[in-house]
């Protein structure tokens, strides 16, 4: 296998449709999840729900693992330049913050003009402070508010003390370091579900940024990049077919070790969804399906499509279905087609403007900030499987948080 510099190609667009596929399945999971709750009764509907929660739901896991790659990437390449921490907070806070202080802010006026409850002070202060994760694992009831932003604290939190883990330990501990939180995770999992609590502590979900950040350390030697694609091909079906099965079989076991198993098992699916769009072959479709445009479209705007895509299903979902004077009312199977096509638009549509008017000009802001190569960075050129290693990652950032 031949060799290509490592600045030949400055970005991984593949990673930008796995990021589409990623936000795609988080929609699908929760508009069927929100028509359950409207549509009680419906025939076949519940199992639409439950097909899509398989996968669906699982799109923040696949989130996670992209996250844990492409952090990892840019630590590792930037380890010990000058402003390593400088340069890596700055960006992600002007990355992250500004959407979603002005979400949780919008919140709380309209919260405490409409008398919401579940939109004031006394909830939203934990979110101020991506808190909002321990609070409604360690204490019941939950605090309400924008529910979907737990797995954005989780991964705020792995962005605090990532840096310094990368930067303190050598490759090989880092390997180890991030098989230990892989091992962890699935026990902490074990303990709160023991105890009746929620899974949305953040350490109980780090098995999936640490498989992610497992990928970079692998991305970053060419040996190993080839060992990994070559066990990958080999265990994808011997992984992926015990993960959907136990989506099917053990959600709702409440066997607190069969109920910790699934994420476990879908932490090995998303690292090998993230290990295959970036490896050939012509029995691998996913290089494909993630290049395709419109994926990696919706990719770009994943943040913003996170974060504002409840908003749009909530009010929308059986409106015409329920109103008195709508023409579909009780036509169930056509409002569910009208709401999903409308549903899906108006949230593309929203992130499109939130990506012209906020995201993208403070993106712009980032290159006062650029990130410098490090004197000690990994040695050798990357393995050319069409895309770069890890050496070409610092730009490469997770645009969904």
């Amino acid at each position: 296998m031949s060799v290509v510099s490592s600045k030949k190609e400055p970005h991984l667009p593949v990673l930008d449709g796995v990021r589409g596929l990623a936000i795609l399945g988080v929609l699908l999971y929760h508009f069927f999840l929100s028509a359950n709750r409207t549509y009680l009764g419906l025939p076949g509907l519940a199992r639409h729900v439950f097909a899509s929660a398989i996968i669906g739901a699982k799109g923040v896991d696949l989130f996670f693992v992209l996250s844990g790659f492409l952090i990892t990437g840019i630590l590792l390449r930037t380890k010990g330049s000058p402003h390593y921490f400088k340069n890596f907070y700055i960006r992600r806070s002007l990355r992250i913050f500004p959407l979603y202080y002005l979400t949780i802010a919008g919140c709380l006026i309209v919260g405490t003009i409409a008398a919401i409850p579940d939109y004031q002070w006394h909830s939203l202060r934990w979110y101020f402070l991506y808190l909002q994760n321990v609070r409604d694992t360690f204490w019941q009831p939950p605090i309400g508010g924008p529910g979907w932003f737990w797995s954005l604290a989780v991964e705020e939190h792995f962005y605090l003390f990532w840096p310094l883990v990368v930067l303190l330990l050598r490759r090989r501990h880092l390997v180890y370091f991030s098989i230990f939180l892989m091992i962890l995770a699935p026990i902490v999992r074990a303990i709160l579900v023991a105890n009746g609590m929620s899974l949305f502590f953040t350490f109980c979900r780090m098995d999936t940024l640490a498989a992610g950040a497992l990928l970079a350390i692998l991305f970053s030697d060419p040996a190993s990049w080839q060992r990994t694609v070559k066990w990958t091909r080999r265990l994808v079906l011997p992984i992926s077919l015990p993960a959907l099965a136990s989506n099917f079989f053990l959600t709702g076991s409440h066997n607190h070790i069969l109920e910790t198993v699934k994420f476990s098992l879908f932490a090995l699916v998303c690292a090998l969804i993230v290990i295959l769009s970036l490896s050939g072959g012509k029995a691998n479709p996913i290089p494909a399906i993630c290049n395709m445009k419109w994926l990696r479209s919706m990719g770009k705007t994943s943040y913003s499509m996170y974060v504002f895509h409840p908003f749009v299903f909530l009010p929308l979902i059986g409106v015409l279905y329920q109103a008195p004077w709508s023409p579909l009312r009780g036509m169930a199977w056509l409002d569910l087609g009208i709401d999903f096509v409308v549903g899906m638009g108006l949230t593309v549509l929203i992130s499109r403007i939130t990506w012209a008017l906020i995201e993208h000009p403070l993106i712009k802001l980032k290159d006062r900030f650029q990130y410098a190569a490090a004197g000690n960075s990994a040695k050798g050129s990357s393995v050319d499987l069409g895309y770069p290693t890890v050496e070409a990652l610092p730009i490469v950032e997770d645009v969904r948080s």
